[in-house]
C-alpha cells in the first residue's frame, strides 16, 4: 500500500491491517503504548512494549472501559472518581517496594498493563490479556561459548546504530559506570558523536562526574555536567512531584528529574544505559543471594540456632535467617519499610499480592545457575519497572524522548540465552559487558560498581528539606490513614532523627513521597 507520510501511527495501521494484531505484533520493535480498534471485529487492542518502557493503564466503569498513558488521566476521568476506591493490596506494594508493579494500580478496578502484553476488549465489553513476549529464564540452550563476546559486540553495533536515527539532534545520559559509557563508546567507535549529561552532587560518596568527565574526555565527547544540590532539591520538589501521575518513590528520579530539565534547554531526544544491569546480572547484592542460598535447605529453627552459636564467636550473620523462604528475603532488602515495621505501620493490610507474586520462586529452583536466571527475570519485571518509569516521567515532564538502546528487543532476545556464568564471573559482575567496555575505553575510567546518578538523602532530609518533610509528614490530612498509622509514622521519624532503631531514610522517604503526591497530584 502507499503511504501518504512517514509516521509511525500510519504504518502501524497499515502492518494491524495487513498482519493482524498478533502478527504485527511480533514484528514491531522499540517502545510504544499502543492503542487500536477493529473496525470490523469490533475489538479494541491495548498493547505494551516488551520491556515496559511506556506505562499504560486502563480501568474498568459501569459506563465502559478508560485507557491513558498517564494514571491521574484514569482516576481524575468522571467515570472514574466518584466511585474510586483505594486497594489496600496496592498501597502495601507501594509501601514496601516504592512503586507499584504491574498489574496493579493504586485504586481498585484500574490496573497497569504488563510489559510484553496486550489487553483485547470485545464487544460485550468483557476483556482478557495475553502475554506475548517474555525474558527467558530456562535452562535450555543457554549459551556458554566464550565467543559470545564477540557476537555480542555484533549485535550492539547493529542495535545501537539504529537508535541515531533522528529528526532532532540527539544527546545521551553519561554516568561514570558502565552501561551508558558503552552506549556511547559503541556510537563513538561508529562515528557517531553524543553531547552527553551528568549530574555533580555537593554530597559526597556517590559523586560519579569525575569518571564520566574522564569518559568523555577519552571518547572526545561534548560532556555537560549539572550541579545538585540541597537547596535545588528544595527548590524543584514540588514540581518534580508533580510530574509523577502516581505515587513513586525512588529518589534518585530528582537528579533524573533536573538532568532532563537541563538536557532539554538543547535536545528533545537522549540516550539512556539503562536495562544493562538487568539483561546482564550487574548489581552486587546477587551475590549475597549465592553466598547464603544453601541456608535455606534447612529448616528456619535450625537456622537461628546456628546463627546464635556464630554470633557468640563474633561473626556476622545475615538477616536471611529471619526468613522461611528464600524469595522473602530478596524482597524485604529490595523493600524500603521491612517487613516487621510495615506489620507495625499497616497491621490489617499485611498482603501485597502483586508483590509476592512478582517474588514467587519455584521450589524446584535450587542451583546457582537457576536462582540467577529467575532473579535476573524478577530484576526486569521488577526492579527495571521502577527505573523506566522514573525516566519516563522526568523525560516527559520536559518534552523529551528518552530511547533504551539496551532494551530493543534484539538485545533482550540475545542476552535471554546467555549463561548466567557469562552474566557473573569469579564474583565479577556484569562480566560480559565490562570486558566488551574494555576493549574500548581503558578500565581505569570506569566504576566497577554502579552508583548511578544519586545523592545523600539521610543528609537532605535532616537539613534542606526537614521543613518539608516534617510538615507533610506529620500532617492532619494523611493520604490513606484509614490504613497507615500516623503514630507509628511518627515513631519512624523519631527514630531516624535520633539515630536508633531500623528506620531509614529511604523508607520515611517513601511515605512522604506518598504524601507529597496526594498533596499535589490527587486532591487537585
Amino acid at each position: 500500500k502507499n503511504l501518504r507520510s512517514t509516521s509511525d501511527t500510519e504504518v502501524l495501521c497499515h502492518a494491524f491491517d495487513h498482519y493482524g494484531i498478533k502478527g504485527a505484533i511480533e514484528r514491531i520493535n522499540g517502545m510504544y503504548a499502543i492503542v487500536v480498534y477493529d473496525l470490523t471485529n469490533h475489538q479494541l487492542f491495548l498493547i505494551r512494549d516488551p520491556a515496559g518502557i511506556k506505562p499504560l493503564y486502563f480501568a474498568h466503569t459501569n459506563n465502559g472501559w478508560i485507557f491513558a498513558s498517564q494514571y491521574d488521566q484514569i482516576f481524575k476521568h468522571m467515570w472514574f472518581k466518584s466511585n474510586r476506591q483505594i486497594s489496600t493490596d496496592s498501597l502495601t506494594d507501594f509501601i514496601r517496594l516504592g512503586y507499584i508493579p504491574a498489574p496493579s494500580a493504586l485504586f481498585e478496578r484500574s490496573w497497569m498493563l504488563q510489559p510484553g502484553s496486550f489487553l483485547t476488549i470485545n464487544s460485550e465489553f468483557s476483556a482478557h490479556t495475553q502475554q506475548y513476549h517474555i525474558i527467558n529464564d530456562k535452562l535450555e540452550f543457554l549459551e556458554t561459548d566464550q565467543s559470545t563476546q564477540d557476537r555480542l559486540a555484533h549485535v550492539l553495533d547493529d542495535t545501537f546504530v539504529d537508535y541515531v536515527h533522528s529528526d532532532v539532534p540527539l544527546g545521551s545520559f553519561l554516568s561514570g559506570g558502565v552501561d551508558s559509557p558503552l552506549v556511547n563508546a559503541v556510537l563513538s567507535k561508529l562515528g557517531y558523536k553524543m553531547r552527553t549529561f551528568s549530574i555533580s552532587t555537593q554530597y559526597l560518596g556517590v559523586d560519579e562526574s569525575e569518571k564520566a568527565r574522564k569518559i568523555s574526555k577519552y571518547l572526545k565527547l561534548d560532556h555537560n555536567i549539572e550541579p545538585l544540590g540541597g537547596d535545588r532539591i528544595r527548590d524543584i520538589i514540588d514540581d518534580h512531584f508533580y510530574a509523577f501521575s502516581e505515587p513513586f518513590s525512588d529518589y534518585s528520579s530528582i537528579p533524573t528529574y533536573i538532568l532532563c530539565n537541563k538536557a532539554s534547554k538543547h535536545y528533545k531526544v537522549l540516550l539512556s544505559g539503562d536495562g544493562g544491569d538487568e539483561l546482564f546480572w550487574g548489581y552486587t547484592r546477587f551475590l549475597s543471594v549465592l553466598d547464603y542460598k544453601n541456608w535455606f535447605k534447612y529448616p528456619k529453627y535450625s537456622r537461628l540456632i546456628w546463627a546464635g552459636l556464630l554470633r557468640r564467636l563474633g561473626n556476622k550473620v545475615s538477616s536471611c535467617i529471619e526468613f522461611d523462604k528464600i524469595e522473602d528475603w530478596v524482597f524485604d532488602r529490595q523493600s524500603p519499610i521491612k517487613r516487621t515495621q510495615v506489620q507495625k505501620l499497616m497491621p490489617d493490610t499485611m498482603h501485597s499480592f502483586s508483590a509476592e507474586r512478582l517474588y514467587n520462586i519455584p521450589s524446584s529452583i535450587t542451583t546457582s545457575k537457576e536462582i540467577l536466571l529467575w532473579l535476573r527475570k524478577n530484576e526486569f519485571y521488577g526492579h527495571m519497572q521502577r527505573v523506566l518509569l522514573k525516566v519516563d516521567r522526568a523525560s516527559m515532564a520536559h518534552g523529551i524522548e528518552v530511547r533504551i538502546p539496551f532494551l530493543d528487543k534484539r538485545i533482550i532476545d540475545f542476552c535471554s540465552f546467555i549463561s548466567p556464568e557469562l552474566g557473573i564471573r569469579h564474583r565479577e559482575t556484569k562480566y560480559l559487558l565490562k570486558n566488551l567496555l574494555k576493549t574500548l575505553v581503558p578500565e581505569k575510567y570506569f566504576l566497577q560498581y554502579k552508583q548511578g546518578f544519586s545523592f545523600d538523602l539521610s543528609s537532605l532530609l535532616k537539613n534542606e528539606l526537614k521543613e518539608d518533610f516534617l510538615d507533610t509528614l506529620k500532617s492532619q490530612n494523611l493520604f490513606g490513614d484509614q490504613y497507615i498509622d500516623s503514630k507509628v509514622i511518627n515513631e519512624m521519624i523519631n527514630e531516624f532523627y535520633e539515630g536508633r532503631g531500623i528506620t531509614n531514610e529511604w523508607g520515611l522517604w517513601t511515605l512522604y513521597s506518598l504524601q507529597k503526591w496526594a498533596s499535589l497530584v490527587y486532591r487537585y
